[in-house]
C-alpha cells in the first residue's frame, strides 16, 4: 500500500454500508482517498508505509533526563543512521552505525495485536556511540505503520459515507467539503475525536 492510497478499497466501503453497485467505486475511491488525508490531518500522522526507503533528517535535543533518545516520526524499519558529526551539512562521508549500536522504541512495538510504529531510536548501553549530541541525524528507512489499524479504515468508511450520505448516520443535507461534513454532523464529530484521542501523536507512547 503506497502512502498516498486510501485506507479502506471501495470494494470494503460497499461491503460495510451495504452497497452492491460497482458503478461508482472509481468515485468513491476518490472519496476514501479524501478523508484518509483528512483523517491524517486531524490525527497528525499517516498510516500507510513507504514502499521504499526514505531519508529523513533530525536534529536530537538537549533533553538532560534522555540524552541518548532521538526521537522519530513513525518508524517502521531502519536501513541506514548517519550523524554528520563534522557538521558539514552532508552525510556522504559520514558511515552508517552499526545495528548493534541503536535500539528502536518502544520495545516489541510491531509484536501486539495492533502493530504500532517505533518512535525513539536510543542509544543503549552496550554501543560503541556515546550521545547524539547536536549534529544532525539522518534516519534511512521505511516510515508510517506497519499496516493500516482496523480502526482507521472502518472510521474511513463511515465517514465516506456520511460525506456521500450514504449512511444513517448522514443528515440529509447537502454537505460540501470534509469540513463541512464535521460541522454539521455529530456522528462524524464523534468518530474523529474517538480517532484523535487513540491515535494522535499526544496519546500515544
Amino acid at each position: 500500500m503506497a502512502v498516498t492510497d486510501a485506507y479502506a478499497t471501495a470494494a470494503t466501503y460497499r461491503s460495510l454500508i451495504q452497497k452492491s453497485d460497482t458503478g461508482e467505486d472509481a468515485e468513491i475511491l476518490v472519496d476514501l482517498t479524501a478523508v484518509s488525508r483528512y483523517i491524517e490531518r486531524r490525527v497528525g500522522r499517516f498510516f500507510t508505509t513507504d514502499a521504499a526507503n526514505v531519508y529523513r533528517v533530525y536534529r536530537a535535543t538537549d533533553l538532560s533526563n534522555e540524552p541518548k533518545s532521538l526521537f522519530v516520526d513513525d518508524l517502521v524499519s531502519v536501513a541506514s543512521i548517519k550523524v554528520d558529526t563534522d557538521d558539514d551539512g552532508s552525510f556522504a562521508d559520514e558511515d552508517a552505525w552499526a545495528a548493534t549500536d541503536y535500539e528502536l522504541y518502544p520495545l516489541n512495538a510491531a509484536d501486539g495485536p495492533e502493530p504500532a510504529p517505533y518512535t525513539r531510536i536510543l542509544i543503549p548501553s552496550w554501543s560503541t556511540k556515546d550521545l547524539w549530541g547536536r549534529h544532525r541525524v539522518e534516519v534511512g528507512g521505511k516510515f508510517g505503520w506497519p499496516s493500516v489499524p482496523a480502526a482507521i479504515e472502518r472510521a474511513t468508511v463511515h465517514l465516506t459515507g456520511i460525506l456521500r450520505l450514504e449512511t444513517p448516520r448522514a443528515t440529509r443535507q447537502v454537505n460540501i467539503g470534509l469540513d463541512r461534513v464535521e460541522e454539521t454532523s455529530r456522528q462524524a464529530q464523534e468518530i474523529l475525536n474517538a480517532l484523535i484521542n487513540a491515535y494522535s501523536k499526544k496519546s500515544l507512547f
